[in-house]
């Protein structure tokens, strides 16, 4: 599950949030290292999204947008973010037909673990 083979944690850490579209919100969470060391997937709805219809992250982590953000003429309201310490390969966004929600699996020793940001 992780990029490191003698990673010896198998646990999956999520934090949910919602924001109400603040930016100094959301650059207070992301920032903090504790974070970023102990967090692998945060769930965010309603986080500040700028003019180019994009949130703002740390490098610590991929962005994961609604599959249909651009088609609904609004700004996505839920998404997620998931560790870069995480392998690309153990996780899959599964598409959704709505803006305000994102889905993806993710699969380990733990078998596949589904999780929904619905706003």
């Amino acid at each position: 599950m992780y990029n490191t083979p003698d990673d010896q944690s198998v646990r999956l850490r999520i934090w949910k949030e919602n924001l109400n579209k603040s930016d100094t919100v959301q650059h207070c969470i992301l920032s903090r290292p504790f974070t970023a060391k102990t967090f692998n997937i945060v769930a965010l709805q309603e986080p500040f999204i700028d003019a180019l219809g994009n949130t703002k992250v740390t490098p610590d982590w991929n962005v994961i947008y609604p599959t249909h953000r651009f088609m609904q003429g609004t700004c996505s309201r839920a998404v997620m973010l998931i560790h870069k310490r995480i392998d690309t390969n153990n996780w899959r966004q599964i598409p959704y037909p709505s803006s305000d929600v994102v889905v993806i699996q993710i699969q380990g020793i733990f078998g596949k673990l589904t999780l929904f940001n619905i706003y």
